[in-house]
């Protein structure tokens, strides 16, 4: 259930259905341009009342309730308790259902769900994902980007993300920088759409270049029409700051060895047009000693003063003690990706990450490579947690709302929108799930976190 759309009497595939007709109009749209509607002037939800429902809230506050109810009005939650009354509403019956939040994804590329399996991470293909980005960047038009961004969002919606961070890494002119922007907004997900300061390839698509000049390209700094960029996204497409997807950036791909006088330039100037989030890959490699002159780790955007509420840390696999406290203390945030972190020769960082006390998400990470179904990858941060004996330990100590935090209500945290979304809570975006649990192997008994992380699938969700 996302702001602004009423809860609606049709399946999960009925909806399929419907966004794939839209789908298939799109693609011979020669433009799109909607415009992103402010939330105040989203059509506004009807008041509907779920009753004698099992509510799974992620708040401290609230915790399990058992045959509870929980009123929606225009989009937000309005009450949360035992035998509430609206006589206006229209009432679910949510007799032998789990409500709960909607789900976040920290670090997703969007634009990648329109090649599912085209890597497979177990059987080793000729598509490995650094080539096939260069290759298929290069060949995309604006009307691509739209299709492939509203597709790939009503992928996500459909596996119970509700919210994600999408970190877009290679629309890189205007055009397609804008329809890519557009074609998110367009799905109604909510979250933030983090474009990233990017490359200008001179090569397009049936041409051959090497491998290194493709790479040199995508790593160079940015030039004045990736600002310019920048500006027409924050101008044009993502005026306001109250609609449930928000501006981000990202600094270039390249940082690592740059100057750190040009990395603080860079991102001050990101900062000016004053993004929800700046979000950037990192993970530590260096284990001798740093040149404090040239951009190596995240410790030294700490002492630089680059760090704080509004940075988003994706990955950050290695990270040091030293540098948890430093994303503490600054309120800096972390997604580590639990499938997408298996293949590299460090561990996820997110158990370290939450017990340090960060506020750290879980994500999809490459959507071509990897189960749409999300409630595997929460199922990821679990057993990832088992690659070190200090992941064995915090593992000992979990339940299943510890497991769930990362992609409910700390997972909202750690994409700034906390106070949005992430728990069944009062005041907050009606962002739900509604699970049924009549399959044979969903149990019956138990508590509603560990029921849910241990056996909930996407095919599980009803709406």
């Amino acid at each position: 259930m996302m702001e602004g759309c009423g809860v609606v009497d049709i399946s999960r595939k009925q909806f399929l259905g419907m966004a794939a007709l839209g789908v298939a109009a799109a693609a011979s749209r020669p433009t799109v341009a909607a415009a992103a509607k402010p939330a105040n002037e989203l059509k506004p939800a009807r008041r509907t009342l779920i009753r004698q429902v099992d509510i799974l809230s992620m708040d401290p506050a609230l915790g399990e309730i058992l045959g509870g109810d929980v009123l929606l009005d225009k989009g937000r939650i309005a009450a949360v308790g035992k035998g509430l009354k609206a006589s206006d509403a229209e009432i679910i019956d949510g007799r032998g259902r789990i409500l709960m939040p909607g789900l976040i994804d920290g670090h997703r590329h969007l634009w990648e769900g329109m090649d599912n399996g085209v890597i497979a991470k177990i059987t080793r293909t000729a598509n490995d994902y650094t080539p096939y980005k260069y290759r298929t960047m290069v060949a995309y038009t604006p009307e691509d980007a739209w299709l492939a961004q509203y597709a790939s969002a009503i992928q996500a919606i459909d596996t119970g993300v509700t919210s994600l961070l999408d970190y877009c890494h290679i629309f890189h002119t205007p055009n397609l920088a804008e329809q890519a922007a557009r074609g998110i907004l367009a799905s109604g997900i909510g979250g933030t759409f983090c474009y990233q300061i990017s490359h200008t390839p001179t090569y397009g698509p049936g041409d051959t270049v090497k491998y290194a000049d493709a790479d040199a390209m995508r790593n160079a700094a940015p030039d004045a029409q990736h600002w310019k960029i920048a500006a027409l996204l924050r101008e044009k497409v993502f005026t306001g700051d109250d609609g449930p997807m928000r501006f981000g950036l990202c600094p270039r791909a390249g940082l690592e060895g740059t100057p750190m006088a040009e990395v603080k330039a860079e991102y001050d100037r990101i900062r000016s047009f004053q993004p929800h989030l700046v979000a950037m890959h990192h993970g530590r490699r260096n284990k001798g000693p740093i040149d404090p002159a040239v951009f190596q780790e995240v410790e030294q955007l700490g002492r630089a003063g680059l760090l704080g509420p509004d940075y988003h840390i994706s990955h950050g696999n290695g990270m040091t003690d030293e540098e948890l406290a430093m994303c503490r203390d600054t309120g800096t945030m972390i997604c580590a990706t639990t499938m997408g972190e298996h293949s590299y020769p460090q561990p996820s960082i997110h158990g370290r990450a939450r017990k340090a006390g960060v506020a750290t998400g879980i994500g999809v990470d490459g959507a071509l490579a990897f189960t749409q179904d999300y409630f595997q990858h929460v199922r990821g941060a679990f057993y990832n947690l088992f690659r070190t004996d200090e992941g064995k330990a915090i593992a000992q100590s979990y339940q299943g709302q510890d497991v769930l935090d990362f992609a409910t209500a700390m997972g909202a945290r750690a994409i700034r929108a906390g106070d949005e979304t992430g728990s069944v809570t009062v005041g907050k975006r009606a962002d739900l799930l509604l699970l049924n649990t009549d399959r044979i192997s969903f149990p019956i008994v138990g508590l509603l976190g560990d029921r849910v992380v241990n056996f909930a699938n996407e095919s599980d969700i009803d709406t």
